[in-house]
């Protein structure tokens, strides 16, 4: 699973259900209208807190924007086991990354 592509998936969905704009939705999280463009382009990756501000932008929980729908259809799973999946899928990525970052301090 790719959680950027699926984070930019849902933040698209999510803001075209509502019928919000790049630019409403960069003005709901107090932020410039090209970083809303390059976060849905997928040339920007936003912080944790922004992905809050998203969320309470879009007046859904941070969790929506990395949910697989998907990935729940016809399989046996409960939301918390799919939940769960996901959290050990995010801290996989985010160790990888702190991995990374000590490997090139350590060069």
């Amino acid at each position: 699973m790719d959680l950027n592509r699926l984070f930019i998936f849902n933040m698209k969905k999510w803001r075209k259900n509502r019928g919000i704009s790049q630019k409403t939705l960069s003005e709901r999280c107090e932020a410039a209208h090209t970083y809303i463009r390059q976060i849905e382009s997928g040339s920007r990756t936003p912080s944790f807190s922004f992905i809050g501000k998203l969320a309470e932008a879009l007046d859904i929980e941070a969790y929506q924007l990395f949910y697989d729908e998907t990935a729940a259809w016809g399989e046996e799973t409960s939301p918390r086991e799919h939940l769960e999946a996901l959290k050990m899928n995010i801290l996989a990525q985010v160790a990888h990354g702190i991995d990374t970052v000590i490997a090139e301090a350590q060069k």
